[in-house]
């Protein structure tokens, strides 16, 4: 019977230890799955409270992004603008020095023609003058000489009118004589 108790025995100590062991994992298995759960949902909380922490700042981010993104586009349109404005500006201003270039140039080459026209009328003027004054020398010199022939000219009517009064006074002399002869 020996063997029998042990039989009897050997299994009670077994469910014994094994009831002890059951009862005490059964007990802290509860708590035990508790905290597991507990730690489980304050880690996911935590994780959701991270992520929620990090999805704020990455849409702070992403407006403070957009933000700067926006006064960059600004500043580049406003740069742009300007850019865009100064070589229209620059388009102008070429655009107008070439047309002043074009009217002064214009006007340089009406400029030489009339000063042209008013070296040819100066020349012809010069002739003109050289014309006029050998027709003064000339005229004087004939003035001149038509003095010095008026002069001669009452000269010569003075000893026409000495000799025809002679020559009357001869007549009537001859006339008286040949009046007293008679």
């Amino acid at each position: 019977m020996k063997k029998s108790k042990i039989y009897f025995i050997a299994p009670a100590i077994a469910i014994a230890a094994f009831g002890a062991y059951y009862w005490n994992f059964s007990s802290e298995y509860d708590a035990k799955q508790a905290a597991i759960v507990a730690a489980e949902k304050a880690k996911k909380a935590e994780k959701l409270l991270i992520e929620a922490e990090a999805r704020k700042k990455a849409i702070e981010d992403a407006n403070n992004a957009a933000v700067q993104r926006k006064k960059e586009r600004a500043e580049r349109e406003a740069h742009e603008r300007q850019m865009k404005d100064d070589e229209e500006n620059a388009k102008l201003t070429a655009e107008k020095a070439d047309q002043e270039s074009q009217k002064l140039l214009h006007q340089s080459e009406k400029l030489d023609a009339e000063i042209k026209a008013a070296k040819e009328d100066i020349e012809k003027l010069e002739g003109e003058e050289k014309g006029a004054n050998e027709e003064l020398v000339f005229l004087k010199q004939y003035m001149n000489d038509a003095l010095a022939n008026q002069a001669k000219l009452q000269d010569v009517v003075a000893k026409i009118d000495k000799a025809d009064k002679a020559l009357a006074k001869a007549l009537l002399t001859a006339q008286i004589d040949a009046a007293g002869k008679k």
